[in-house]
């Protein structure tokens, strides 16, 4: 993804165009799109149709352009910035990217976690992971076995009162996945997948009718584990960073950062991913960042990955842990941690954030949940989940 210098006079006559448009009021960020592909506007709707609003209730507003370009290639116009896109299979999934990594930064006043949320009794219930430790489908399950639903990616948490709010994006599975859930509605089942990516998209009540939650107070938090990967080091973390062609002033600059090695390299059909391991503590992940943005025209995008690797075919099992470490799982899955996010300038130091974050938890009972089939996972947060009400009464 490259930045171009365009002059305010460019960015009016693109902004003229005739484009397709929709808006959209997320949590407190009201945003519009405007595109001249039909498809673009369509993810959006697809992702975020529960949040649709009034064009002219919005403040912010992005434009994806994909057609007769006068810089040879797809671009994005964020905040008057105009970013370079792929013009290939990644253009759609890199312009959505694009526009939510400024659209992550503008949430005032919430942190936003990588996690699934469900709740009972008005009680919250979060299951924080990466993607590939099958959030989604576990939140899935659990909203068939009577839970209610507010998420299966993101959690907001509002920094000033504490509570966890609903994020109820629209839900995708892949066609190949559909076999790992029960009872799978009708109108799910019989859906047409998405012709390149397979996924097929519904809503949360096509999948369970009734079964929305809006706003819940925190009261269990699972932080999903698995084994520890082979490569992996005590007091390290990872990141993956994805390019689309080689760049290797970039890799070598990352490499060059202290108490940094790189992992591994590996090739995909569309992109190259490079996995980082570094020290934990050392503000590694702040100068890494500064790297990648004096270098991002090849960059599709990097996250913190686990050091550890899920593994379905096991008997799960659930450890309490202290409260200290949970606050600091918290943070390692905070989205909008970047130095640019409006709630990071609540904080003038990270011990400040942390103390924040440590009065979320304060609240909550904490576990590692280790993954293994989905059926026994599902059960062990229910029975948790059942006791500690026990307790209670």
């Amino acid at each position: 993804m490259k930045l171009l210098n365009v002059s305010d006079d460019e960015l009016n006559v693109i902004k003229k165009r005739p484009f397709y448009h929709s808006a959209y009021k997320i949590l407190n960020v009201g945003l519009s799109i405007h595109s001249d592909d039909e498809k673009i506007i369509a993810l959006f709707e697809q992702m975020y149709k529960r949040f649709k609003t009034d064009m002219n209730d919005v403040p912010h507003h992005f434009y994806v352009v994909t057609k007769e370009s006068p810089y040879g290639q797809p671009f994005v116009i964020a905040h008057d910035e105009v970013y370079l896109i792929f013009g290939n299979e990644l253009i759609y999934n890199h312009a959505y990217m694009v526009i939510f990594n400024e659209l992550k930064n503008l949430f005032e006043n919430f942190y936003i976690i990588h996690a699934g949320v469900v709740s009972r009794g008005g009680k919250g219930v979060v299951v924080v992971g990466t993607s590939s430790f099958g959030k989604t489908t576990l939140t899935l399950e659990l909203v068939r076995k009577g839970f209610n639903f507010l998420s299966d990616e993101f959690c907001p948490i509002d920094s000033r009162t504490k509570k966890i709010c609903s994020f109820p994006r629209g839900l995708s599975l892949r066609e190949g996945s559909m076999h790992i859930l029960r009872d799978i509605p009708d109108k799910i089942a019989t859906l047409r997948g998405d012709a390149k990516t397979r996924k097929k998209w519904f809503d949360i009540e096509d999948w369970k009718e009734g079964s929305m939650e809006t706003c819940v107070d925190g009261k269990w938090f699972f932080f999903l584990r698995g084994q520890s990967a082979p490569y992996a080091r005590k007091g390290e973390m990872m990141i993956d960073i994805l390019l689309v062609k080689e760049d290797n002033k970039l890799i070598d600059q990352l490499q060059a950062l202290p108490e940094t090695r790189l992992v591994s390299r590996r090739e995909t059909e569309y992109y190259i991913v490079y996995r980082f391991s570094f020290k934990q503590g050392e503000g590694l992940i702040k100068r890494f960042e500064e790297v990648c943005e004096i270098y991002p025209q090849n960059i599709l995008y990097y996250e913190v990955v686990p050091m550890e690797e899920p593994h379905f075919d096991k008997e799960p099992y659930v450890e309490e842990i202290p409260k200290s470490r949970a606050t600091l799982e918290l943070l390692k899955n905070l989205i909008n941690r970047s130095q640019h996010a409006l709630i990071q300038k609540e904080y003038k130091t990270s011990s400040l954030l942390l103390l924040n974050l440590g009065e979320i938890v304060r609240q909550v009972k904490c576990y590692d949940l280790f993954t293994g089939r989905l059926d026994r996972m599902v059960e062990l947060i229910t029975e948790t989940v059942e006791e500690q009400d026990e307790s209670n009464i």
